[in-house]
């Protein structure tokens, strides 16, 4: 992996992580519903482990860093990779609360 694409991982991963977890928050609660399955506890922590690994991947990018500007970038990467990861556990943690066959 190039060191500029590892600097905006935190950048890139983490969003479309959350964003494919929504989506799947979306679609999954009903079929979780019928078939008695926990796939959405499994997709929203899945997602919450690549935005902590776009995180740590623009962490680790922030270490090699020769630049002011790259290591702005890897800052606001591994800023963001928390940030989603953070925001996803919280939702992982809803669906472990709350039945998704309640209506």
């Amino acid at each position: 992996m190039s060191v500029a694409i590892a600097r905006i991982s935190g950048l890139t991963l983490s969003p479309a992580a959350w964003a494919v977890s929504t989506q799947l928050g979306q679609m999954l609660p009903s079929a979780d519903c019928d078939t008695g399955t926990g796939w959405i506890i499994f997709a929203t922590f899945l997602s919450a482990a690549l935005a902590m690994a776009g995180a740590l991947i623009s962490w680790r990018s922030h270490l090699s860093a020769v630049s002011r500007s790259a290591s702005f970038i890897s800052n606001v990467g591994v800023l963001f990779g928390a940030v989603f990861a953070f925001a996803l556990i919280l939702q992982g943690a809803a669906t472990l609360l709350l039945n998704p066959c309640a209506h």
